[in-house]
């Protein structure tokens, strides 16, 4: 059997708006115990390690230290196949099928079509670092739910290494010019001047922009996708919204003995 494990981090010190991981993690804790996979939650600061493995870098987004999961796993004696890397933003179908199998042992991601302009200018934004690399907004991917082979271990560590080597510069990017989104756009472009494939994902394991699908107030909500994410709102709104969505449906998360 495959040692699976859903990945997220949600950091003890996240502010009180950060409330709607309850709801998160009542769905996804139900589907793991279901299908045999791990749940695990980084919640703590990552902290130096004999060799400096892990790093408590100042001003490092969660977004970017869920990419030490890997030594994370390592570090606290886990085996794993495979690794899903889910955002917190999100809550997971009590029947959803298995991901980890549709990724196939590849770099698994949903596309990311929404906002073309505001794409194109991510894109564009971090253009210089990786010159021979193309791409645009019609194969851009979120980084809300990425499907990860251990083999990829070693992308892993280049995706950590690039932030550390360029922290200062990327914050500066993130906050006061590109102004485009955190480790998603160098992540589209890393994947691609790797030699790993990408593998993209049915839109249903990570259903995005959800108001802007027409599908909030009608129960098509709970049949067009595997995974609900909850990404485009205020963050409070946000956590009344994913509340609401859980009291509708949490009477399909109950083990059935």
């Amino acid at each position: 059997m495959k040692n699976n494990i859903v990945f997220m981090t949600c950091l003890e010190k996240a502010p009180d708006y950060l409330d709607y991981k309850e709801w998160c993690f009542k769905t996804w804790k139900y589907w793991c115990d279901k299908n045999d996979v791990q749940l695990f939650i980084l919640d703590e600061e990552l902290q130096p390690t004999e060799g400096g493995v892990l790093t408590d870098s100042p001003g490092m987004k969660p977004t970017w230290q869920r990419w030490h999961v890997f030594d994370v796993l390592d570090a606290n004696d886990i085996e794993y196949d495979n690794v899903a890397l889910v955002d917190i933003d999100t809550m997971v179908h009590w029947d959803c099928p298995d991901f980890f199998e549709e990724a196939g042992g590849e770099f698994g991601a949903v596309q990311d079509r929404f906002f073309i302009e505001w794409t194109h200018n991510s894109i564009k934004g971090y253009q210089d670092y990786w010159p021979k690399v193309k791409f645009d907004w019609t194969t851009y991917f979120n980084c809300g739910f990425i499907v990860l082979n251990k083999k990829h271990k070693e992308f892993c560590k280049q995706v950590t290494d690039f932030y550390y080597e360029n922290q200062d510069e990327l914050r500066k990017r993130q906050h006061e010019t590109v102004k485009k989104g955190s480790d998603q756009t160098p992540i589209n472009y890393m994947i691609r001047d790797s030699k790993f494939d990408l593998k993209f994902l049915d839109e249903r394991f990570n259903l995005q922009q959800l108001h802007l699908r027409g599908v909030l107030q009608s129960d098509l909500l709970w049949s067009c996708a595997w995974v609900w994410h909850f990404n485009g709102f205020e963050k409070t709104e946000r956590n009344d919204l994913m509340k609401k969505v859980w009291e509708a449906i949490k009477d399909n998360y109950v083990i059935k003995k």
